[in-house]
């Protein structure tokens, strides 16, 4: 299925479901318990994407455009918050609201505080986030809307997805994600990683480390192959020849928001169709 599509079916369906009570449980002493169903999203990830388990969780969280569901919580807990300070929730949530508590003096205002003998109850939803809540921007407590307000929110938490431009090639999508997050069958990836049989970085063609940059511009066993990549590529960015390595890596690899949604697929079908006609990832990644 399209990546797009499976993204849409875990979070209409299996999130909802990891969601449900997130508000009561987070709290530091049930972190087993928060990192556990945070697995959970990871492997999600991995599964929709092709990557390997060790991949960088922020990276593949980068690459689909996912918040953690740490940081989902946060938001979810002062989205809460939100429609009880704007009486927009039950009035028996407000009322749990201090008004009379010691309060805390601040040059703009005054925040009321909860007296916490514990530290379960310092950390449970009520004085934890109303806590939070006054540490937000002023600019982002007073926002218009329920939807103004979670928008801003999520600025702060959720990265921009790495886009594929619609292609639909899931194999070669696999193997191309696999080198934007930066563990593959090649020798660089797989030594940071620590695979056993992989005893140094370098590539089979020379004395360079076998990485992103060198598989997709330098690696001698590629030539052929690179020169109608390259060609192909220089007919929608004229200045390629003169890009530094690493620009040209993340043209090829993300394409440029200078080019249009049509330009850019053709840049990155070029490269699937260089990774896949290389066939450097065609044999087993554990020996």
């Amino acid at each position: 299925m399209p990546r797009k599509s499976l993204l849409t079916i875990y979070k209409a369906f299996l999130r909802p479901l990891i969601d449900y009570g997130d508000i009561i449980y987070d709290q530091p002493h049930n972190e087993s318990l928060c990192e556990k169903i945070e697995s959970v999203q990871y492997k999600v990830a991995l599964a929709i994407t092709g990557a390997i388990q060790g991949t960088s969780r922020d990276k593949i969280y980068q690459e689909l455009g996912l918040e953690s569901l740490r940081s989902r919580r946060w938001y979810k807990r002062l989205s809460c918050m939100f429609k009880i300070m704007k009486e927009q929730a039950p009035s028996y949530l407000l009322d749990l609201v201090p008004k009379n508590n010691p309060i805390i003096r601040t040059r703009n205002n005054s925040i009321p505080t909860f007296n916490c003998r514990t530290d379960s109850f310092k950390y449970s939803f009520f004085p934890a986030t109303l806590n939070d809540w006054f540490n937000l921007d002023i600019y982002i407590r007073n926002s218009e809307s329920f939807s103004l307000f979670k928008n801003r929110l999520l600025s702060f938490i959720r990265p921009v997805q790495s886009s594929i431009y619609n292609i639909s090639d899931p194999k070669g999508l696999k193997l191309l994600t696999r080198l934007r997050v930066g563990l593959s069958h090649l020798n660089e990836h797989r030594f940071r990683h620590n695979f056993q049989d992989s005893l140094n970085p370098l590539c089979s063609c020379s004395l360079e480390v076998e990485d992103t940059t060198h598989y997709l511009l330098h690696c001698h066993h590629f030539s052929h192959l690179r020169i109608n990549l390259m060609d192909n590529v220089k007919t929608i960015c004229n200045d390629f020849e003169t890009m530094s390595d690493n620009a040209k890596r993340d043209l090829l690899l993300y394409g440029d928001p200078r080019f249009d949604e049509n330009k850019n697929r053709f840049i990155l079908q070029e490269t699937l169709s260089y990774i896949k006609n290389s066939e450097r990832f065609s044999g087993s990644l554990f020996e």
